[in-house]
């Protein structure tokens, strides 16, 4: 029987078990947390073959074909660096870090070793968003104009089990808030408009939420193609909103996360068209994530958003917390 690869989960908190759930189909696996209840209660969730309360002590003690970095985001370097001196493919949990500082060295040492390196902006593994891409490819509005994208929830929701003053969401030192974690956003933007020029943020604490990270993010982008991109994220709506509209010379689309639908505006007929999807299809992201990464692993195949490619987003990120302070546009 072929040998399993082998792979090191660094970081077991929610996303690190989602992980866990979708790759131990491919791989062999084992664990690193500081939280040893969290790895006890891992091993009965999972089939985990080794466990270790210090990732530096699993990497210079095994031999890992890849390291899921699920740890909150002001680790994702210094696990990154000491995981690609041992020769071990990456799969970092997004955004890419607190900054885009060290990383272009980190790519630079991947693609001298050959290691498959991936950023997980999972959305663009869902049904619905790749359909909308297919949409604008084909020109179903026409030339864009512009578009105006919302992703809002509310964090005290997000886990039950836990106070959310305790999350890392909550704390600016480890990387929380809602432009970070909320990057999907602009990652989004990116895969389907193209690459941006400038951006004009506001990134703040506006509602009564307890946190020393932003509890929201307002901007305007200006794409290099001249399109214009009015976003906004928040941690403080009681009611979700995810969604994308683009509109063009000849209608509008809008793409809805919560709702699972794409809807269509013909302005020539003045109706709309609606295509229907489901919470399956939303979720099926995470899995096909997993097999895509262990497909690139097995192929030695260049990932679509590895290091280099996530490091655009965070340049955007970097730019808007930068605008915020400097109260002026930034270019990219």
């Amino acid at each position: 029987m072929k040998k399993r690869k082998k792979l090191l989960v660094v970081g077991i908190g929610s996303i690190g078990k989602r992980q866990i759930s979708n790759f131990s189909k491919y791989f062999e696996i084992d664990v690193a947390d500081v939280r040893k209840d969290r790895i006890l209660e891992t091993k009965k969730l999972y089939k985990i073959n080794k466990s270790f309360t210090d990732y530096k002590i699993a990497l210079n003690t095994e031999k890992y074909d890849a390291v899921a970095i699920t740890v909150p985001p002001h680790l994702h370097l210094p696990v990154a660096k000491l995981a690609v001196a041992k020769n071990s493919g990456l799969f970092i949990e997004k955004p890419l870090g607190l900054s885009v500082k060290g990383w272009a060295d980190i790519y630079k040492k991947c693609k001298k070793k050959k290691l498959i390196n991936y950023v997980a902006y999972c959305h663009r593994f869902v049904p619905y968003l790749l359909r909308l891409k297919k949409l604008l490819n084909q020109k179903i509005i026409g030339e864009i104009y512009c578009a105006h994208l919302k992703w809002s929830s509310y964090l005290p929701d997000w886990h039950k089990y836990e106070d959310y003053r305790n999350f890392y969401m909550s704390k600016k030192s480890q990387g929380g808030g809602s432009l970070l974690d909320d990057s999907h956003g602009i990652d989004l933007v990116r895969y389907l408009l193209g690459e941006v020029k400038s951006v004009n943020a506001l990134v703040t604490n506006i509602s009564e939420l307890e946190m020393t990270s932003d509890d929201s993010f307002f901007a305007i982008l200006k794409m290099k193609n001249n399109k214009i991109v009015q976003m906004s994220f928040d941690l403080f709506s009681r009611t979700p909103r995810i969604f994308i509209e683009i509109t063009g010379k000849k209608g509008t689309i809008i793409w809805d996360r919560v709702n699972h639908q794409i809807k269509i505006f013909n302005r020539q007929k003045k109706k709309w068209k609606i295509e229907q999807f489901n919470l399956n299809n939303l979720m099926s992201m995470y899995p096909s994530q997993a097999k895509y990464f262990y497909n690139c692993l097995i192929k030695r195949k260049k990932t679509i958003n590895n290091i280099n490619e996530a490091i655009k987003t965070q340049q955007i990120i970097d730019a808007s917390f930068k605008s915020n302070k400097k109260e002026k546009v930034v270019k990219i």
